[in-house]
């Protein structure tokens, strides 16, 4: 499930938002946009749509939405910081530290993580877009061959 214009609109609106012009067009972006994006990547959208946004307003209205729990922060490594609208299903990045390749996963690797966490520490957790890195198996043979 994506999530509709109006539908997250209505969600921000039900919690007290104040819908202001720059968060719109922030949102805006983030519902087109069918990628991960960095500040610098919305704030280049935003330029392009004729208005003008610094970075750090694109970087605390992205905050804002975090702290709602409607965007994803995630440190792809190599490709930095970048932010998602959470959507369902939601997924994971395996990320190798060699080649950069990423591998997409299901967020079902993490429902044990999730629920050990709130059975042995009574803590809720939020794992809304992970990157773990490591190595892929080519570059895992690689490194084990020698080569």
């Amino acid at each position: 499930m994506t999530h509709s214009r109006d539908e997250l609109l209505k969600q921000l609106r039900v919690r007290g938002a104040r819908l202001t012009i720059q968060r719109r067009l922030v949102l805006d972006i983030l519902l087109d946009g069918n990628d991960h994006l960095s500040v610098q990547d919305i704030q280049a959208q935003v330029t392009q749509r004729g208005a003008d946004l610094t970075e750090t307003t694109v970087y605390r209205i992205l905050q804002w939405l975090k702290n709602l729990g409607f965007v994803s922060q995630t440190d792809l490594g190599q490709r930095g910081v970048v932010y998602e609208l959470i959507g369902s299903p939601r997924h994971h990045h395996l990320i190798c530290l060699n080649c950069g390749g990423v591998i997409e996963v299901g967020d079902g690797l993490f429902e044990e993580l999730r629920d050990h966490v709130r059975r042995d520490y009574d803590f809720e957790p939020r794992i809304d877009h992970m990157a773990i890195f490591g190595l892929c198996q080519d570059c895992g043979n690689q490194n084990i061959s020698g080569e």
